[in-house]
């Protein structure tokens, strides 16, 4: 059966040959595992985990959703889904703006690239085909170059592009698009380059999202819109942008300082919302078909970027010791141009310093350097000097230094943790453990413990549920900032795809989809679900646990009853009878 809301179309694309094919994929792909990053692991899955991340067998498989490109309001977000060379397994990294929607319009679901091109090259989509185009002028350029060039080349286009620091393999490099949006988490942007691939260009096309009950479909769609245009947390974030975390986490006591070192900085009031519109002269900026606007056009000093958002505030701000608006959005637009993850580079930037603190690393700057970051960020970028060690990423460069660097490496499975200090929101903490890699995109569980809805007892079943949503909302795909649950999303998305779904039905895909990723996980050695030991040496500040230790068995209860929740065995397995529920891991759908 042919679904509506897909075209049923992925181009193959394979480097070492330049050819290139549609690929008709089953239904059932669609069925069981809805578009996005489930449809993207299960193909990475079917195609049987290549060795090591850095090889040409190693998959870039960018997909969307049904709902990218659709009338449905934050329509824009589209993954790109690999073996991450930070983490050795498998991460959906997601980006707004418009290069999803572009591709829909060529009617195409995903793309699946393979191999390694003898010469850096780029890729120019078709609806049938890619045409491969040499890119050796464009090799060394930043992003923002690299995209204008190939849109004055290719008008009207959407592209998709590394910088210095994916073709030098910084483990935690990223992909930009349009200009000032990333697929940032994981390293996508070192495989590409080690693909030998610059960057994707998308050309102009006319298709639109087929619609299966269209009458039901708009109507069910003009209430969301309305109720959407109403709702007061859309207004707060068009007003504020996502860095209105910034106060809201002083306040709770679990913003990110010094190396998670503590939960609040005394010079937070310099990297707010409102600073930032008196330092940046902030204008609102929405992706494609996206009235909530949380993104923001900022100008200073001759320079144009969208930001800082939150996170990127939180790691290259309060995380570094810098206070000043200004220097955090030019750290922001350094790793934007260089194609760096902002979370990874603060997080691993701050461990650098608490090393050289502790007479680890022969470093010269120190927390509140704004200028030696902004070194730092060039160096690892590049590669040289001490940023070869802190390009490998925090646990890599932890344990080649050695000397109890673990003990102040804050990352879970390689992942640099990102959202919250857990010494301030433990349930974030435990979520960022068990999560498929230690990223906030995966469920944030923070409103909820600073609002004082949860309780110690309630955490692992609310981690458990919440990750289950997440990963269907990540397949579909939706924005994180829909404030609407899937009691107005499934009736949505069955008059938009002809399915028979309710919202246990989308609940327990997403279930399936964790289960599939937890397979991947424990197939390329994932071992334990825990954190860093300083979450549990040194007293948590706020939150469930404040003013006592989050202990080991503390953390182990929690641990406990989540494995048995999700029908996982006491290492973290799922059983067979839980495997056979789900079925998983199914038939394969996907062969070369």
């Amino acid at each position: 059966m042919n679904y509506a809301g897909y075209f049923h179309r992925l181009l193959l694309v394979d480097l070492a040959s330049g050819t290139s094919k549609v690929w008709t994929p089953p239904a059932e792909l669609w069925a069981r595992f809805l578009g996005g990053k489930g449809a993207g692991l299960k193909i990475l899955y079917d195609l049987g985990l290549p060795g090591d991340p850095f090889s040409p067998e190693n998959p870039l498989i960018f997909m969307t959703g049904p709902v990218t490109g659709s009338p449905i309001p934050t329509s824009a977000r589209s993954c790109v889904v690999f073996l991450s060379p930070l983490t050795n397994s498998a991460v959906d990294s997601h980006a707004g703006g418009h290069f999803g929607p572009a591709l829909r319009r060529l009617g195409l679901d995903g793309l699946l690239i393979l191999g390694r091109a003898e010469k850096p090259v780029y890729l120019e989509i078709r609806p049938d085909r890619a045409l491969v185009h040499p890119a050796e002028a464009l090799w060394g350029q930043g992003i923002f170059a690299t995209e204008r060039a190939l849109k004055e080349r290719h008008p009207g286009a959407e592209v998709a592009s590394i910088g210095p620091a994916g073709e030098r393999r910084v483990r935690f490099a990223c992909i930009g698009t349009g200009l000032w949006r990333q697929f940032g988490r994981g390293g996508a942007g070192a495989v590409m380059g080690a693909k030998n691939l610059k960057a994707l260009v998308v050309p102009p096309g006319n298709e639109k999202v087929p619609i299966a009950d269209e009458q039901s479909f708009h109507t069910l769609n003009r209430k969301l819109v309305e109720d959407l245009l109403a709702h007061p947390m859309r207004k707060k974030r068009e007003e504020l942008g996502t860095t209105m975390w910034i106060r809201l986490a002083q306040e709770a006591g679990f913003l990110p300082t010094r190396n998670f070192r503590e939960c609040r900085f005394e010079g937070f009031e310099g990297i707010t919302s409102q600073a930032m519109q008196r330092a940046l002269s902030w204008e609102p900026r929405g992706c494609f078909n996206c009235p909530i606007r949380c993104g923001k056009r900022a100008r200073f000093d001759g320079l144009e970027l969208e930001g800082p958002e939150y996170e990127t505030t939180a790691f290259l701000g309060a995380n570094l010791g810098i206070g000043d608006a200004r220097a955090v959005a030019y750290a922001n637009w350094l790793c934007d141009d260089l194609g760096l993850d902002t979370i990874s580079t603060g997080v691993v930037i701050s461990f650098a310093l608490e090393a050289a603190e502790r007479g680890l690393l022969p470093l010269p700057p120190k927390f509140g350097d704004a200028e030696g970051v902004f070194a730092l960020i060039r160096q690892i970028a590049r590669r040289e000097g001490i940023g070869d060690l802190l390009a490998e990423g925090t646990r890599i460069a932890a344990e080649k230094i050695g000397r109890g660097a673990e003990y102040f490496a804050i990352q879970v499975g390689g992942m640099e943790l990102s959202g919250v200090n857990p010494k301030g929101c433990a349930s974030m903490g435990f979520s960022l453990a068990t999560a498929d890699f230690a990223s906030h995109t995966r469920f944030w569980s923070a409103t909820a413990e600073m609002q004082g809805v949860l309780t110690v007892e309630s955490v692992p079943r609310f981690v458990k549920e919440g990750q289950d949503e997440v990963a269907a909302r990540n397949s579909l795909i939706v924005c994180d900032f829909l404030p609407f649950g899937f009691d107005r999303l499934a009736p949505l998305f069955a008059a938009l795809t002809g399915m028979e779904v309710t919202p246990e039905t989308l609940l327990r895909a997403g279930e399936r989809i964790e289960n599939l990723h937890r397979l991947i996980n424990l197939a390329r050695g994932r071992t334990a679900d825990t954190l860093p030991e300083r979450f549990f040496s040194e007293p948590h500040e706020a939150g469930l646990f404040a003013g006592r230790h989050f202990t080991r068995e503390d953390f182990q209860k929690w641990l406990f009853t989540y494995y048995r929740l999700r029908g996982w065995d006491e290492k973290g397995r799922p059983t067979q009878e839980k495997l056979a529920e789900l079925g998983l891991p199914g038939p394969k759908l996907f062969t070369l």
